[in-house]
């Protein structure tokens, strides 16, 4: 779990710390890796772009014509990253701090409810479940990890330190600290340790605990 507060210090702080850590080995490396992290790391420019989404929904509530403006540039932004890295984070789904993605190709997320370290792999659907008239979208707790090819979808709740098994097309609510896996998703085990896999931000957010 991130500590308590983690929100007040920025959710993309938070985001950028747990990269750091994971693919950088932490905050202590060269300005020389970190710049070709910052231009050439394509998961970081989807988080990136769905957080600066978020901040500039935040602004045009406290500033219309800023707002707008910056609301703008998220627009061009968004359609790039979802041209070039097929990739669509919604802005108004609610994702806490600690987002990581493993490989961004084929990520969508509708406007869905998403607790804090997440991970979330290669084609990944979270969203509608439409074909059954069901207009409702995930809620999704802490520390949950979510694997390649996996759909979540329809009004359902995922608790908190659930794991989602590669391929798993889940439409109904499970328990927390599950793995869950198959088409449809059902529980395949219970109290389900996903640590090693989440990479939990430590207090000082350098480094997985």
């Amino acid at each position: 779990m991130l500590v308590d507060g983690a929100r007040n210090t920025g959710d993309f702080a938070v985001d950028l710390a747990k990269m750091y850590a994971i693919v950088l080995d932490g905050p202590r490396t060269s300005w020389l890796s970190r710049l070709r992290f910052w231009l050439f790391d394509y998961e970081l420019h989807c988080v990136a772009a769905y957080r600066f989404g978020r901040w500039a929904t935040r602004l045009r509530a406290r500033n219309r014509v800023l707002g707008v403006l910056a609301l703008g540039l998220y627009w061009f932004w968004n359609r790039r990253t979802i041209r070039v890295h097929h990739a669509d984070l919604f802005r108004r789904a609610d994702i806490g701090p600690g987002l990581l993605l493993m490989h961004r190709s084929g990520i969508i997320v509708g406007p869905a409810t998403i607790g804090s370290n997440c991970v979330l792999h290669q084609n990944v659907t979270i969203g509608q479940r439409i074909a059954d008239g069901d207009l409702g979208v995930p809620t999704i707790g802490d520390d949950v990890w979510i694997g390649p090819g996996a759909v979540i979808s329809g009004a359902i709740t995922v608790g908190d330190g659930c794991t989602i098994s590669a391929g798993t097309v889940l439409s109904k609510d499970v328990p927390p600290r599950s793995l869950v896996g198959g088409n449809p998703g059902r529980v395949i085990a219970k109290d389900y340790d996903n640590s090693n896999m989440i990479n939990f931000v430590v207090p000082n957010g350098v480094g997985p605990s």
